[in-house]
């Protein structure tokens, strides 16, 4: 581990987010799952920014699966 730390991070695209409203109930929804630690949802590029702990980064169907309830589908960052 380096001194401060490591960043882990994984990034999502989020096609029906559309403003600030959108982004509140992506990050609220994704920021209940296990091992998140923080959450950044930017409607401008549609991108979904999932910082986690641990080894393992949330998943596309771990992420869909908190995300389908509000009305949302994450896919794939290219």
């Amino acid at each position: 581990m380096a001194l401060f730390g490591s960043k882990q991070s994984v990034a999502f695209r989020i096609p029906e987010m559309n403003c600030g409203h959108c982004e509140a109930k992506v990050s609220g929804a994704v920021k209940g799952l296990a091992g998140v630690k923080k959450v950044t949802a930017t409607s401008a590029d549609k991108r979904l920014v999932v910082e986690y702990k641990g080894d393992t980064a949330p998943d596309l169907d771990a992420i869909n699966n908190v995300l389908k309830p509000v009305g949302y589908e994450a896919e794939p960052f290219a």
